[in-house]
């Protein structure tokens, strides 16, 4: 979802080359594109070498959270070596980097949280992405690091979306059922586009958090989707982290803070209600 609305801002910002694993998401649009994997070190040192990017925004993670504590290591080759593999080319060839990373390098005990707070993952992704943070920072390498959470918004393949999947399921008249003690601040992934040309266009670096401005549960976030949907609540079942019994444990009260972003770069923060209104209507 974050790599096909960045490709969408992105082209008219100067020579744009997107990849992917898998070409068919991205042919709709007017772009440069190689098939890339990020963990084959060979392949991300040709295109890196052929291309030399002033710019790498890597929007490319092993993204399952449960899965992450199955398969460790593809979770740690993919937000990892990956991302190794990336800094390690633009060491040579100069260029910056802008990662995505996420509120999961937090424990969940007292957020939301800024990014001068004590970083704690409790489950192995956030342990992964807290490691690709360290590895780029340690680097020397010129960076950004985007913390964002709960990425919402359209795209050609919108499995991963939260807000698809409560529409398609209400749509049905399914039932579902959402947690209510998981907190965060849901991201449109066409704000964070927006934010990482943003950071582009004035070339500052550093750590930021980026997401929305509603500091909200899954729950009630799947209430309002029913509302701008106009759907029925009824179909939304509450449920608790521990009665739905994930493989992973999740941070309860994560989310961000993100007041050094909007100081940094001068923009507000999309409520979720503005979001799924322009979402819905795009």
């Amino acid at each position: 979802m974050l790599g096909e609305n960045c490709v969408r801002l992105l082209m008219s910002e100067g020579v744009l080359l997107a990849t992917d694993l898998h070409p068919q998401l991205i042919t709709s649009m007017p772009v440069n594109y190689r098939p890339l994997n990020i963990t084959a070190t060979d392949e991300v040192h040709a295109v890196l070498t052929e291309f030399r990017p002033d710019w790498v925004v890597n929007c490319a993670a092993y993204t399952g959270v449960d899965g992450s504590e199955n398969h460790r290591e593809k979770a740690w080759e993919v937000n990892v070596t990956g991302v190794r593999n990336i800094v390690d080319n633009l060491l040579t060839l100069g260029g910056q980097i802008i990662q995505i990373s996420t509120d999961y390098v937090f424990d969940g005990q007292s957020g939301p949280y800024d990014e001068n707070a004590a970083v704690n993952p409790i489950n192995y992704y956030g342990q992964t992405k807290l490691a690709s943070e360290h590895l780029i920072v340690e680097s020397g390498l010129p960076y950004v690091i985007l913390r964002t959470n709960v990425l919402f918004g359209n795209a050609t393949n919108p499995s991963a979306s939260f807000v698809h999947w409560v529409v398609t399921r209400l749509t049905r008249h399914e039932f579902i059922t959402v947690v209510t003690d998981q907190y965060g601040n849901p991201t449109w992934t066409n704000g964070l586009a927006e934010a990482i040309r943003q950071v582009i266009r004035d070339g500052k670096t550093g750590l930021f958090n980026y997401g929305g401005a509603d500091y909200v549960n899954r729950y009630d976030f799947a209430l309002q989707i029913a509302d701008i949907y106009q759907l029925e609540h009824g179909y939304i079942k509450p449920i608790t982290t521990r009665e739905l019994n994930q493989k992973a444990p999740r941070p309860l009260r994560a989310g961000l803070v993100c007041e050094k972003i909007k100081n940094t770069f001068g923009f507000e923060l999309y409520t979720l209600k503005e979001a799924l209104i322009r979402m819905r209507g795009a």
